[in-house]
C-alpha cells in the first residue's frame, strides 16, 4: 500500500517573515554641494569681480578712483518631482502573502513585513535616481523620468562658458577612449588644467566615475608607483584619495559612472537648490475609504548650478 496524492502540489515552505532587497549604491554627491533652500522655480547664483589698478604714488591731490566692481549672477531652476503609487491590499489574499494580513477584509495599510522592505526600497532607489540626476540630468531631455526634470552639472558645465577642457594638447595628449594604460596620463592632464588660483584651496575635489577610479587604482598598482600605492589610496573613510603626486583629492560618485567624464572645481562652486533640505526623502501614505486602497505620494525640487565657470575643469572624450 502507498499513499496516493493525485491533487497535491509539492510543498514549498514560504518565509512570510523576510522580503530581500536588492542592494542600492551610496549616493555622495549632494553631501559635496552648497544647499539653496526655498527654492520654488528659479534662484540667482550671484558673483562678484572687481578690477582696480595700482597708480602712481608718492603725491598729494585728489582722489583718482579706477576700476569697476561687476555683480553678475546664474539661474538655478529646480525640477519639480512627483511620485504617486496606490496599493489595494485585498489582492494579496490569494497568494502566500495572505499570511501577512491581519484578520477581516479591512486593510488600511501595508502589511507588516512588506511596509518595512517597500521604504527601504523606494528610499534606495530614490538615493540612486537623485545621485545620477544631479550630474547627468538634462532638462525635458530624451532619457528615462529621473533625469529629464531639470539640468545636472555635466549639462550646466556643458553649456556654460569659460570652462577648461582638459582633454586637449595643452594639457595631455588627447585621448578617445580610456583605458588602464592611459588613466593615469589623463588624470595629470586634468591636474594640470586646474588654473593655479584655485589649486590650494582645499574643496578642490577631482569627482569622477567609481568606474574610473578602479581603473585609476589599477594602473597605478601596475605602475612603478606600486610600493607607494598605499599612500594614494583608501587614505580617507569618505572614500577620497589623492591624486598621485599631489595634493588634491579625487571622489568616486555613481552619478559620473559610465559616462567617461571628469570635473575639477571648489565645492563651494557646486549648488543644488530645492525648496526643503531633503524633502526628496520624505514620503507621505494614507488609506483611502473612497478606493479602499493605500496611497503614497512624495513631492520635491531639484536643481543644479555652478558661480565660476572659469574655476570649472571638465574632461570628455
Amino acid at each position: 500500500m502507498a499513499f496516493a496524492l493525485p491533487n497535491l502540489d509539492n510543498y514549498v515552505k514560504t518565509n512570510e517573515q523576510m522580503l530581500i532587497i536588492k542592494s542600492f549604491f551610496t549616493p555622495k554627491t549632494a553631501t559635496y554641494m552648497q544647499k539653496l533652500t526655498g527654492v520654488k522655480s528659479t534662484i540667482q547664483v550671484p558673483s562678484l569681480t572687481d578690477d582696480f589698478y595700482w597708480g602712481a604714488g608718492g603725491t598729494c591731490g585728489l582722489l583718482s578712483a579706477s576700476g569697476d566692481t561687476t555683480i553678475s549672477a546664474r539661474n538655478l531652476t529646480v525640477g519639480k518631482v512627483k511620485i504617486e503609487k496606490s496599493w489595494c491590499i485585498a489582492t494579496l489574499e490569494a497568494k502566500y502573502t495572505q499570511l501577512l494580513l491581519s484578520p477581516g477584509s479591512n486593510y488600511e495599510s501595508l502589511p507588516g513585513g512588506i511596509d518595512e522592505a517597500f521604504i527601504n526600497f523606494i528610499l534606495g532607489s530614490q538615493g540612486e535616481k537623485v545621485e545620477i540626476a544631479l550630474w547627468q540630468s538634462v532638462l525635458n531631455g530624451t532619457a528615462v523620468d529621473y533625469t529629464n526634470k531639470f539640468d545636472g552639472l555635466i549639462e550646466v558645465i556643458r553649456a556654460s562658458t569659460g570652462k577648461i577642457d582638459a582633454n586637449a594638447s595643452a594639457f595631455m595628449s588627447p585621448v578617445t577612449a580610456i583605458t588602464v594604460s592611459n588613466i593615469i596620463s589623463v588624470m595629470q592632464g586634468i591636474y594640470q588644467a586646474i588654473p593655479a588660483a584655485i589649486l590650494d584651496k582645499e574643496d578642490l575635489r577631482i569627482f569622477v566615475g567609481q568606474d574610473w577610479s578602479r581603473l585609476y587604482q589599477s594602473a597605478l598598482v601596475n605602475s612603478n608607483a606600486a610600493f607607494n600605492v598605499n599612500n594614494y589610496i583608501n587614505t580617507d573613510a569618505t572614500g577620497e584619495y589623492y591624486l598621485m603626486g599631489t595634493n588634491v583629492k579625487i571622489v568616486p560618485v555613481p552619478g559620473l559612472n559610465g559616462t567617461n567624464k571628469a570635473y575639477a572645481l571648489r565645492t563651494s562652486n557646486m549648488f543644488l537648490g530645492c525648496d526643503l533640505e531633503s524633502e526628496e526623502d520624505e514620503m507621505k501614505m494614507w488609506y483611502s475609504q473612497d478606493y479602499d486602497s493605500v496611497f503614497m505620494r512624495m513631492k520635491f525640487k531639484l536643481g543644479t548650478q555652478i558661480s565660476q565657470p572659469t574655476e570649472v575643469v571638465r574632461f570628455t572624450l
